[in-house]
């Protein structure tokens, strides 16, 4: 069954990759319709480059990923699902022993933390390489393409000058555009991208990006990339959150905060809290630690029943511990927090005063007369209209705004509506005496 909350919670979600995975199908979609106004045969290329890139982008560094945890660390006999960031505050980590979900993770948690420098070296070394090797992936895919079209259009263009030498007339080559694979990005630091999937695909793209407009065979291709590109970036990485940011605002503006995850602004949980008033008991419970990180980390785990921990948990800023069912049995959810997880202390610390936020909201709009019901109800309306507006628009920009300037700079420019390459192709088979 549809969990639409959950539906709404990943495309809102900044660190998940279905957002990107949408707005690349846009621009994936956007891109193919414009190559088939220029030409079918454009058009076919244009699509199976199109996908077969998409393929290598989204599944290429979790898949090498995989691979290095299933060879190097399984060498190593290192648990691959501990997060290194827990490795930062000595203090916490020993929390992170004491909580262990279970003895066998306890035991691999204390082996880590014996071999500390080797498992932060192998940790940084398989983000590296699958990065390296998703990148020669992609570019092996792209020297493959490039040399596979013009080789076909080699082939077309002299099977239709025979054609028309044995007919006697004169017909319009139909065109073939060489498109090579598109990735978007710009560099950036290694260390703070290494942990956030959705950061390595910026790292990749910067470096796929790079590599694009560097091979570019005719102004003609590096300024078609170089627009595509300038607006992927803008509106995959960039515009998306600054959206998103603006719509919170404004939802605040009209008293009602969203700036909590979609699962639990549409869980009852939140709303019989506030009407009952045990949200706030939470709340001061959670405001009475101290700013010790290592205070706070031991109340995630003796509160289980907070109102901020459980929405840290339905959140997934807190992840549980997911006991193995056996092969092809999906894992069992315990109550125990998953300690080789990450846990952003601070994110935890965002949700108390988003919490908090949105009582004070709550409190405001029931007295001037608004009931609970509407409170949440026009709450949980916002969130969704804010979600579906962010990703619309950057879907809009991608898929029909940068195809159709793209389009029209090629349409509009003086003999630049046929493929720059396809021209340089059939100068020389001219050249070379095998077409007139």
């Amino acid at each position: 069954m549809l969990n639409v909350a959950s539906v709404f919670s990943r495309l809102g979600n900044p660190n998940s990759l279905i957002p990107l995975a949408v707005k690349d199908l846009s621009a994936t979609a956007g891109m193919t319709a414009g190559s088939f106004v220029t030409g079918k045969e454009e058009g076919q290329d244009r699509f199976i480059d199109e996908m077969g890139t998409e393929v290598i982008w989204l599944m290429g560094i979790p898949a090498f990923k995989w691979i290095f945890d299933k060879t190097v660390f399984k060498a190593m006999g290192m648990d691959a699902k501990f997060d290194a960031r827990n490795l930062k505050d000595k203090d916490v980590f020993e929390k992170i022993k004491q909580y262990a979900p279970t003895e066998k993770i306890k035991e691999n948690i204390e082996k880590i933390g014996a071999k500390e420098k080797a498992f932060k070296g192998a940790a940084m070394a398989k983000f590296i390489v699958a990065t390296t090797l998703t990148i020669a992936s992609y570019i092996g895919l792209t020297r493959f393409k490039q040399n596979y079209t013009e080789k076909k259009i080699r082939e077309n263009l002299i099977a239709e000058y025979n054609q028309q030498k044995e007919a006697q007339k004169k017909n319009e080559a139909k065109k073939v555009q060489t498109v090579n694979p598109t990735f978007k990005g710009l560099g950036s630091t290694l260390q703070s991208f290494a942990f956030s999937p959705v950061k390595n695909m910026w790292i990749l793209d910067s470096a796929i990006t790079a590599e694009r407009l560097k091979d570019s065979r005719s102004p003609q291709e590096f300024i078609g990339y170089g627009i595509k590109e300038a607006s992927t970036l803008l509106f995959m990485y960039y515009a998306g959150g600054k959206i998103q940011e603006l719509l919170e605002k404004q939802a605040s503006k009209q008293g009602k905060s969203i700036a909590l995850d979609a699962r639990v602004l549409e869980n009852g949980f939140l709303k019989k809290a506030f009407e009952d008033g045990s949200i706030l008991a939470s709340l001061e419970e959670f405001k009475a630690i101290s700013g010790s990180n290592v205070d706070l980390y031991e109340f995630l785990h003796k509160n289980p029943n907070n109102l901020v921990v459980e929405t840290a948990k339905m959140s997934d800023v807190i992840e549980m511990y997911k006991e193995p069912q056996g092969l092809f049995k999906r894992a069992k959810v315990t109550d125990k927090i998953d300690t080789r997880k990450y846990i952003d202390i601070d994110g935890v610390k965002s949700i108390g005063a988003k919490l908090e936020e949105l009582y004070s909201n709550y409190k405001t709009a029931l007295s001037k007369g608004e009931s609970s019901e509407k409170f949440f109800e026009s709450v949980k309306t916002l969130k969704r209209k804010s979600i579906i507006t962010n990703i619309g628009t950057c879907i809009l920009a991608l898929g029909v705004v940068t195809p159709a300037i793209m389009l029209a700079k090629r349409l509009a420019g003086k003999d630049d509506a046929e493929f720059q390459t396809k021209k340089e192709i059939r100068e020389k088979l001219i050249n070379e005496g095998l077409i007139a």
